[in-house]
């Protein structure tokens, strides 16, 4: 009989249920999300190396701003080589082999710790640089940015020093994570405002801009304010499509977590939502890059150097 201080989310639903066919459509789920999981992690890996070499080879002009977004792309990275492969592998043993909980608990207590707070760590980096970055982009617009070459690269140091406090709880306690989870989701919600917040500023300057460009058309120089704007739009439009990315990705999570300890008994729909947040949780590794790739000419220029390379 399991332990109850080596209790995981599954073995807690499975404790909470008396239904043999519950217990299979649980293992399912958790072989299902292991295979997505696992599945995602070479994307990851793959697409943010190009966002890495793109701007570090040196083919364009960098700016503070690229210092952030490799610091972002660096903790995908991460993300996709660490946390997704140790996280899929602890599902995948839960899902196949009980005869390996049960003969090894510690080995798979130990790999699910690891791999919990690599994850962790990683995403609240993260969502930590998303927000600074959304800062950054706001006092740009603004004509207020102090962040410079070297302040970007001790930014990107000081959000990777954030993810250790949230390593030291994981592991001190063991194997529940409950207290993890609560300080995951409290940095999420307030990196969530912060960039809310920086998306509104730069809304404000637009809507001003605009105004500016409107009340200059009575003079013969149309050119250069409506260059200005097409830029500022493409801008803001990138921030939105930030924005959204960070709600389908992260906001789940928070619903299904409130659900999860919400409940005085584990369902299997409601095990079924968390699997599907944390699916989405490690789906933004892969998305992160692809959205730049996609938004950003200089990335989108330099990736496809490196594609050429590759081919001749």
């Amino acid at each position: 009989m399991t332990n109850n201080t080596t209790l995981s989310c599954e073995e807690r639903l499975v404790s909470l249920t008396t239904s043999n066919d519950d217990d299979f459509r649980t293992k399912q789920v958790s072989l299902s999300t292991s295979i997505i999981v696992a599945a995602l992690s070479p994307v990851a890996v793959v697409a943010n190396l190009l966002i890495l070499a793109a701007i570090w080879k040196r083919n364009f002009l960098r700016t503070p701003f690229h210092i952030l977004l490799s610091g972002l792309a660096f903790n995908d990275l991460c993300t996709g080589l660490v946390a997704q492969p140790l996280y899929a592998a602890t599902l995948l043993i839960y899902s196949i082999s009980s005869t390996v909980i049960c003969q090894t608990p510690a080995l798979v207590i130990t790999i699910r710790t690891i791999g919990e707070s690599a994850a962790v760590a990683f995403i609240t980096m993260t969502i930590l640089t998303i927000a600074v970055m959304s800062i950054e982009r706001w006092l740009h617009m603004s004509r207020r940015s102090l962040i410079t070459w070297h302040s970007g690269c001790l930014t990107v140091l000081i959000v990777l020093l954030f993810g250790i406090p949230m390593v030291v709880v994981r592991i001190l306690e063991n194997n529940h994570g409950r207290t993890t989870r609560l300080l995951f989701i409290a940095q999420i919600l307030f990196c969530y405002l912060i960039t809310l917040y920086a998306h509104f500023k730069v809304y404000q300057i637009i809507r001003l801009h605009k105004h500016q460009v409107q009340a200059s058309t009575t003079s013969h120089n149309f050119g250069q304010p409506a260059i200005d704007l097409a830029k500022y739009k493409k801008s803001i439009a990138t921030m939105i499509y930030i924005l959204l990315l960070f709600s389908i990705c992260f906001v789940p999570y928070i619903i299904s977590t409130a659900m999860y300890y919400g409940v005085s008994r584990m369902t299997l729909e409601t095990y079924f939502s968390f699997r599907v947040s944390v699916v989405f949780l490690f789906l933004s590794s892969s998305l992160n890059p692809a959205l730049y790739i996609w938004r950003m000419r200089d990335i989108r220029h330099g990736v496809k150097q490196l594609r050429d390379c590759f081919v001749f």
